[in-house]
């Protein structure tokens, strides 16, 4: 029915898997931080304080910028990297997915990975770049990059889905994941 074929790469795999920090409601309380520790290592600086004080502020400040902005990134980064080093000999490896009448299957490298049925989807979600189908975990679905189809394309795959099957919820990806 539908094939799509893509390397899986750093830039794909951080647009899947990195989220926006800014859209993140966490962000927030970063920011809060961020500005508590700058206003804090400002004060303290200007006030006859020991530097103990100071160092409080500056380490709210790099906490914040560091949880903030940089973890996520971070964590995707190191992800991508061990699974390529473990798994494929520090190589970008090629995802197939053929979605067929009865299951989707998933090629690595040319090698069946994982046969998933239609009754483990419970959502299929929309991102500007890619489809997500979510399996029972709501972490864990079978990625489409709208850039790759072999056979089909985005637009009637996406019409293909909402017909054969209207029990998979259908949305859009969350938000700071829209990529």
């Amino acid at each position: 029915m539908f094939i799509n074929e893509y390397v899986m790469d750093r830039r794909r795999y951080d647009k899947w898997a990195t989220p926006k920090f800014w859209k993140l409601p966490i962000f927030y309380v970063y920011l809060v931080i961020f500005i508590a520790g700058v206003f804090g290592w400002i004060y303290f600086d200007r006030v006859d304080v020991p530097a103990r004080w100071q160092t409080i502020g500056a380490f709210l400040t790099f906490v914040a910028v560091y949880r903030g902005v940089f973890f996520n990134w971070m964590h995707a980064d190191k992800t991508f990297r061990l699974t390529r080093a473990n798994y494929f000999n520090g190589k970008d490896w090629t995802c197939k997915v053929i979605v067929g009448e009865k299951n989707i299957s998933l090629y690595i490298n040319g090698k069946i990975n994982n046969k998933v049925e239609w009754d483990e989807i419970i959502r299929f979600e929309e991102a500007k770049s890619y489809f997500k189908l979510t399996t029972d975990e709501r972490n864990e679905g079978v990625m489409i990059d709208k850039s790759s189809f072999i056979e089909g394309d985005p637009d009637s795959f996406r019409q293909w889905m909402l017909d054969k099957h209207p029990e998979i919820g259908y949305g859009s990806v969350a938000p700071p994941l829209n990529k």
